[in-house]
This record gives structure tokens, C-alpha cells and sequence, in this order.
């Protein structure tokens, strides 16, 4: 870590005595901080030590690390996460260029704030740089969610699941958002037909909330912490339609919390998929290394949208391996064409070569092969 840091320390040095002017200063009310994708806003600070002046610097010190991360993973691609080396508290620190408060309050054990971290971009990107980690700046288009709470025949815009959304930074983001609130007069039925993919019902939607890109995101929980999670509609890339269920730990309003980061982390790296090059392919053995190569007509890349039969054997199965499917880096945008007892047609979106696909695949526990000029995925 030395040398990213040492090329820094002497910036940080001469514009210390501003930063420090500058950090934990509280924001007035309704006040932004840029947006640029080095900040994060909201960091949820609670922390308990000793005495008062212990617990905020310890849960200072959290707050700095968390948010780090969530800038490093806004960056880059899911790939080279565990590329990433351990940091010190010393080496985040000097990533650190502010931190200003939105609200605290303290016991004399206890410090719970909300806090905006910033950082220096010029030594994040050193950082990663000096690792050799692949990161992008580019940033999406701009996008509209609407999340919904369904109960019974009503649609419900107040509880956990709405506030987890709000309470996220979104403006931040690779995939900036806004969150909308839900008209009067949406009825139940109405988004249950977008969700069961009446195409008529959802531009009907997206007509009375936005022309921009619109994804609607239904949460509902259950016991022993799951929660159930639904995103249909558009997003920057395309359309989506994403449902999986998670198991958090935590009250209600945790939980919410955890599943609306889960989810809006699966529509940000959508994006970044589409922004991270696909590797270059070794050149055949025995072939100069420094000669331009002729196309090669037998490594052709997977098309946009695959087309696979997935084998299980059952029910129950089968909901095991779509959850484990919308866990592979690359795919996107699963739908289910037609399922039997012992079968599914599914189409996904990836970006790749056919033998990127099937390692990756590989990696996840599946098999993938061609049989009969049909694609056929199953668990190992």
C-alpha cells in the first residue's frame, strides 16, 4: 500500500488544515452534497463504547469504511472485488477528504448519526490503479422507482420497504434514481398484471409516473427474516424482471433495508456489465505474440440474448437454481418462457463469449452445454 499512498500524502499534507476546517460541519437543512459518484450520502452511523467521545469515533471510523466500499463497488465490476487488498484504518482515512453530519444524537454510551462521506477521487483512483483494478466513471442514464408494498387488494406506499429506498443514496450512484410515491388511484390489480408481464398494463404505468425509464419494485416480507423482492419494468439497460428472495437478520425495518440495497445493487450492476470490456482472447498457441491476428470464425461471441432449457428435479429444485442463476455476474434480465415439471425454457442478456459464459457458469455449480443446437444448463 505504500505506493499509492506515498504519491498521495504529500496533496493530502498541504490541504489538510482546509479538510479539516471543513469535515464534520452540519449540513443545513435540505442542504446536496455534490453529485459526483466519490460521495455517499445517508451513512447510518450506530455505535456503542465505553463513553460518548468512544462511541463517535468508533462509529465514525465505521462510517468512513462502509462508505468507502460502497464507492469502490460503484466503481467496479463484481469480477475484481476480491481483488480489492485489506485496508488499513489509516489507508482509508487518507481516502477521506470529509465527512459532514445530517443529524446525531448521543447517550453516554451510544452515538447514532446520519453522515456524508467524501472522498478524493484522484487517490481512490491511485488506489486502484496501483493494484491493477479495472473501475469505470461512466454513468447511466437517469431512471424513476416506484417501490410498492402489496396488501391483499391495496397498494401501500408508507412502512419499511418504501422508507429503505428513500433512506438509500441514489443520486450518488452509477445508476442515478429518483424514488416516486405511488398515485391515489394505482390499484392492486393493476400491478399485478406488471408483474405477471401484461406489457399493455406496465406502459400504461410508465406513462403516469414517468417517460423515463421506470422500474417498479414490490417488496414483501416474510417470517424468519425473508423477504421477497420484484423488479419489473426498465432500467438504463433494458428491461428487467428480476424476483428472488433473500434471508436478512434484523427487525422489519433491517431487513427492508438490507433487500432494498440487495436490489438496487443488482440494477447497478446491470450497468456496469455493460461498461467492463470483455477480456481479450489468448492468441492460438504457437502464434507471434506481437502479430495482428486473423478473426477467428469458430469463437464467435454468445448473442445478446440466450435462449437455454433448464433441467431439474423438481420444484423445488428449480427454485434453487433460478435463485442461484440471478447470482451469476454477467446475467441479466432472467425470464422464465415456459416451465414443466422437469424443465424450463429461460432467456437471459449476456455479454460475452460462449467460453466466458460457461466458466463462469462452471464456477457457479452449473453445467452448460449444446445438445442438438439447443443450450442445456444444469446443477452439477
Amino acid at each position: 500500500m505504500a505506493c499509492w499512498r506515498s504519491g498521495f500524502c504529500a496533496l493530502r499534507a498541504a490541504c489538510f488544515a482546509l479538510v479539516s476546517a471543513l469535515a464534520c460541519v452540519a449540513l443545513p437543512s435540505g442542504a446536496r452534497a455534490a453529485d459526483t459518484l466519490y460521495d455517499v450520502a445517508k451513512v447510518s452511523v450506530d455505535a456503542t463504547d465505553k463513553d460518548a467521545v468512544a462511541a463517535k469515533a468508533k462509529g465514525m471510523k465505521a462510517a468512513e469504511l462502509d462508505a468507502l466500499n460502497v464507492v469502490l463497488k460503484r466503481l467496479m465490476p463484481v469480477s475484481a472485488y476480491a481483488q480489492l487488498p485489506d485496508l488499513s484504518q489509516q489507508d482509508v482515512e487518507e481516502l477521506v477528504s470529509s465527512v459532514s453530519i445530517r443529524s446525531e444524537q448521543n447517550s453516554a454510551t451510544r452515538y447514532i448519526a446520519s453522515l456524508d462521506v467524501s472522498f478524493n477521487s484522484e487517490a481512490v483512483k491511485q488506489l486502484l490503479d496501483s493494484q491493477n483494478i479495472p473501475y469505470s466513471e461512466a454513468r447511466a442514464e437517469a431512471i424513476s422507482i416506484l417501490p410498492l408494498v402489496l396488501d391483499g387488494g391495496t397498494v401501500k406506499s408508507d412502512g419499511a420497504w418504501p422508507q429503505a429506498w428513500e433512506d438509500l443514496d441514489l443520486a450518488h450512484s452509477a445508476t442515478p434514481a429518483t424514488i416516486l410515491k405511488p398515485r391515489p388511484d394505482l390499484m392492486a390489480e393493476t400491478v399485478k398484471s406488471v408483474l405477471g408481464g401484461d406489457a399493455q398494463a406496465f406502459a400504461l404505468m410508465q406513462a403516469d409516473y414517468s417517460y423515463a425509464p421506470l422500474v417498479i419494485a414490490v417488496g414483501e416480507a416474510g417470517d424468519g427474516g425473508k423477504f421477497v423482492t420484484r423488479l419489473v419494468g426498465a432500467d438504463s439497460v433494458g428491461p428487467i424482471n428480476y424476483g428472488h428472495t433473500d434471508s436478512f437478520n434484523g427487525n422489519a425495518k433491517e431487513v427492508a433495508r438490507q433487500a432494498a440495497a440487495v436490489a438496487f445493487g443488482i440494477i447497478e450492476n446491470r450497468w456496469k456489465v455493460t461498461q467492463t470490456p470483455a477480456p481479450a482472447e489468448a492468441p492460438p498457441a504457437g502464434s507471434e505474440g506481437g502479430a495482428e491476428q486473423a478473426p477467428q470464425t469458430g469463437a464467435a461471441e454468445v448473442p445478446r440474448n440466450v435462449q437455454a432449457m433448464v433441467q431439474f428435479t423438481g420444484l423445488k429444485d428449480w427454485q434453487k437454481i433460478r435463485a442461484r442463476l440471478m447470482q451469476v455476474a454477467g446475467i441479466q434480465a432472467l425470464e422464465v418462457n415456459a416451465l414443466s415439471a422437469r424443465a424450463a425454457s429461460i432467456t437471459f442478456d449476456y455479454a460475452g463469449s460462449l467460453g466466458k459464459l460457461q466458466t463462469d457458469l462452471s464456477q457457479s455449480g452449473f453445467a452448460f452445454d449444446e445438445k442438438d443446437g439447443t443450450f442445456v444448463l444444469r446443477s452439477k
